[in-house]
């Protein structure tokens, strides 16, 4: 249980500092550039992107898997972390919050994770799952309202193998 309140708060902390990362004049731009300059939101990398994931995963790659099963539908990828183990990821979507809060409410558990705290505040959900009590494979989703002005909605996912 510990595990997972440290895991909602590096989620809710990182999911902030992403969030006002995005809403900044240069986001685009520094997201392309930290995508090789492309401007299909990263998804000539996603070779590269794939192998540093296994490598952080140790190649089991269920972090991969997960990470797949739990992309949003209509988003361009804007940021990616890869660490020893785990992985931090920042989407636009096109789609509503509330669209995405139905995507991720029957994502997560077909991923063969359990949900173990579900959030709402102002309109921002965040999920925090594992495999199971005190599991270490899991994460959060954050999903907020677009900072960008328009329709749509940043989505962060924050996940360990």
């Amino acid at each position: 249980m510990r595990f997972l309140r440290t895991l909602v708060a590096c989620a809710l902390l990182l999911g902030i500092g992403t969030l006002a990362a995005c809403s900044g004049n240069g986001s685009s731009s520094s997201a392309s550039a930290s995508q090789g300059g492309s401007s299909g939101g990263g998804e000539s990398n996603s070779a590269t992107q794939s192998a540093a994931a296994s490598a952080s995963s140790g190649g089991g790659g269920d972090l991969n898997s997960l990470v797949d099963a739990l992309k949003p539908p209509n988003s361009t990828q804007t940021s990616r972390t890869d660490a020893n183990g785990g992985v931090f990821i920042g989407w636009e979507s096109t789609d509503s919050v509330d669209s995405l809060k139905t995507f991720y409410e029957g994502a997560i558990p077909k991923t063969g994770m359990k949900i173990f705290s579900t959030s709402n505040t102002s309109g921002t959900y965040v999920w925090v799952f594992a495999e199971a009590d005190g599991s270490s494979h899991g994460g959060s989703v954050t999903i907020t309202p677009s900072t960008s002005g328009g329709v749509g909605t940043t989505v962060v996912l924050t996940a360990t193998s």
